[in-house]
């Protein structure tokens, strides 16, 4: 087995291991709206994804997002099993190890490592603590495919062309087949998400800075950009034409640059340091960080003077402007989500890689390099322990959301038709889930004829007025019902996933609660009440 077989079984056993726990795991949170819509689709709709919403409108809205590619992988997932979850998995791990690799080839091809240092830096990005949402969260996918594609087209560019300084031009490397593919690629990850617009500015800066490319007014120097330029344009055209809008630029204002600031500082604490990303950057992250590289650098300058010049260029520009271009969409994104550092995150994990690289060239060999391996390998055993708690966290939500499906069809089974079933499940499982979890694939059509299902406004799929009116026609279908059919509360508490069930013929009272649901006169009393009556009433059952 050759050294590079080695490192490459590294990278994709350091991802099955630490997620393999979640093949398993039942759907939660936006899965069910998702894998319930593209179970009903076949890749025969994909000419229309192109032109149309991805998500259609299972979310009550009609979502600014040309997303063929991530539609067709729902699709053929379902292919498998509608409502089993373990496809979905399966896919999300094979594209994180995918993934993981490019890494890896991209430190080799595009910053120069070494084979050691590279494949360091492929292991790190897997066990990256603030990848697990885009890996363990089915939906998650939405941001490992995109990323998939991204990584492939940029390491085909490089490799098409040469990494020698070109002051002059780029070569014939654009006539190359990997030059090609890079740009079949690129119009593919342009259509999985439009984070990917940063495809252009990421080549040429990579050309300027690493290779040393004059930045000219000159066709030889266009052309090599020209094709990402023409497909980046015509993508952000077809979107004005759908949307009547480039770049989600409505949502942008003091207020969301504020909010893309303070979420910034999160996402980079935690991309740096892990942890669940609550605390902002501060003064004195920033000291730790370059107080390491400092010492980096001055190990290497020291011992291997040579060496250390060739890479500040590649640090420069993976260490500060791809993390820039990563986290720069986030700005129109309106949310915060880890999963949205994704693709930045190869930034780190070969900035890390260089690091280890000038250790690695450093003299005296044998006793340098032991000692950087070391400390590569004590930061991913760190980076794995924070991982795989973090992974049993989505471990916990799955079971608690398996557990409410369960429960829910065993009341279809035990209680007379049109019972009302005041559903608590955490937000962590259910979140935006109802009523796609309370419908088929997930559960019989028996439940949904049977039971009418109602929850806070937090884990219905849609925003307020549509959950207020979807759980007032809820709760006057069975008020008029004659005599009032039975009443069931269900809680499940997101600490310890255990269950408390209340029903009107163990507690009359809760028939009167319920009554006083129909006449509250606005949303948020309405919202307050369902919360208040779930947490104080039966939460303390």
């Amino acid at each position: 087995m050759t050294r590079r077989a080695i490192a490459s079984a590294a990278i994709v056993v350091a991802a099955a291991a630490l997620y393999a726990s979640t093949i398993d795991d039942y759907f939660v949170q936006d899965d069910f709206g998702v894998v319930s819509l593209f179970s009903q689709r076949s890749l025969a709709y994909i000419p229309r994804w192109f032109v149309m919403p991805w998500t259609e409108d299972i979310w009550g809205y009609v979502p600014d997002e040309l997303r063929p590619f991530p539609a067709a992988s729902y699709v053929i997932a379902s292919w498998f099993g509608a409502a089993a979850p373990q496809p979905n998995h399966v896919m999300n791990i094979a594209l994180h190890a995918i993934n993981g690799l490019l890494v890896m080839w991209i430190a080799e091809s595009a910053a120069g490592l070494s084979l050691v240092p590279a494949s360091a830096a492929g292991v790190i990005f897997v066990l990256l603590p603030i990848q697990a949402e885009s890996v363990a969260w089915i939906t998650g996918r939405v941001d490992s495919l995109p990323t998939l594609l991204y990584f492939a087209s940029f390491l085909l560019y490089v490799r098409s062309l040469r990494l020698k300084p070109d002051p002059a031009g780029g070569g014939r490397g654009w006539l190359q087949p990997a030059y090609m593919w890079s740009v079949f690629v690129f119009f593919a990850a342009l259509f999985s998400k439009q984070n990917t617009i940063t495809m252009v500015p990421a080549l040429v800066l990579f050309d300027w800075i690493v290779r040393r490319r004059r930045i000219e007014i000159a066709w030889a120097w266009l052309r090599p950009y020209l094709p990402y330029i023409v497909l980046t344009i015509g993508f952000l055209v077809l979107r004005y034409v759908v949307f009547h809008e480039v770049a989600r630029e409505r949502l942008l204002s003091a207020q969301r640059v504020h909010d893309f600031l303070s979420d910034s500082s999160r996402h980079l604490v935690r991309l740096v340091f892990g942890g669940p990303g609550i605390r902002r950057w501060v003064l004195g992250d920033t000291m730790v960080v370059a107080l390491g590289a400092v010492i980096v650098a001055a190990i290497g300058w020291r011992l291997s003077r040579s060496a250390t010049r060739a890479l500040w260029r590649t640090a420069i520009y993976f260490g500060l402007i791809w993390i820039v271009l990563g986290v720069l969409p986030i700005l129109m994104s309106g949310y915060y989500s880890p999963r949205h550092m994704y693709l930045a995150s190869l930034g780190w994990a070969v900035t890390l890689g260089i690091g280890l690289e000038i250790i690695w060239r450093a003299q005296p060999a044998r006793v340098i390099r032991p000692i950087g391996v070391a400390a590569a390998g004590a930061l991913a055993l760190i980076y794995a322990m924070q991982l795989h708690g973090i992974v049993r966290d989505w471990s916990g939500y799955a079971a608690i959301s398996r557990s409410a499906v369960q429960q829910l069809g065993r009341e279809a089974e035990a209680d007379p038709a049109g019972t009302l079933v005041i559903a608590g499940v955490p937000r962590s499982s259910w979140a935006f889930a109802v009523p796609h979890s309370v419908r088929a694939p997930f559960i019989s059509n028996d439940v949904s004829q049977r039971l009418l299902v109602i929850s806070d406004s937090f884990d219905h799929c849609c925003d307020a007025p549509q959950w207020e009116r979807y759980t007032r026609d809820a709760l006057h279908r069975w008020d008029e019902e004659a005599g009032r059919p039975a009443v069931v509360a269900l809680y499940w508490d997101m600490r310890t996933g255990r269950m408390s069930r209340i029903s009107d013929s163990d507690d009359p009272q809760l028939r009167t609660l319920a009554s006083l649901l129909i006449e509250t006169r606005d949303r948020a009393s309405l919202d307050s009440q369902i919360q208040g009556l779930l947490r104080d009433y039966v939460a303390l059952r």
